[in-house]
């Protein structure tokens, strides 16, 4: 019982983690020139690599599928709390996560955020999936 709170506690952590790097990240570049030069270069660098209009399309369907799934699992499967919670949850990140790459924010730390996101969704379904599991075997 502890070992699953504590699993628990460590798998969200490390989902908010990455959000948590953005929004400092984010406040830092008004505050300090380094932090803005290096937050520019690196948009510089992830719009020609990670961030091209065709990925971000590729990304878009990825975060519409995944909150699809979330909301026919929840359907259709959604009969404890924990799993409620966990597929709720799941199509609200993938909902945020088309609402940042769809809207052309002018945050310098704005690839930050949806790296975060995209690291928030996998754990989302691998917890999704390995509470699936669990009740299966």
């Amino acid at each position: 019982m502890i070992k699953n709170k504590m699993m628990y506690l460590l798998i969200f952590i490390l989902q908010f983690s990455g959000l948590i790097l953005a929004f400092v990240l984010e406040d830092l570049s008004s505050k300090k020139m380094g932090v803005a030069r290096y937050l520019q270069f690196k948009r510089q660098e992830f719009d020609t690599s990670f961030f091209t209009p065709v990925l971000n399309n590729i990304y878009t369907i990825f975060f519409i599928a995944g909150a699809i799934l979330c909301i026919v699992l929840l359907i259709i499967k959604g009969k404890s709390r924990k799993i409620i919670i966990s597929l709720l949850f799941g199509a609200i990140v993938n909902i945020i996560g088309i609402l940042l790459i769809q809207s052309k924010l002018e945050w310098q730390a704005s690839h930050f955020f949806l790296i975060g996101m995209f690291i928030l969704v996998f754990f989302q379904y691998f917890w999704i999936f390995r509470s699936f599991y669990k009740n299966k075997v």
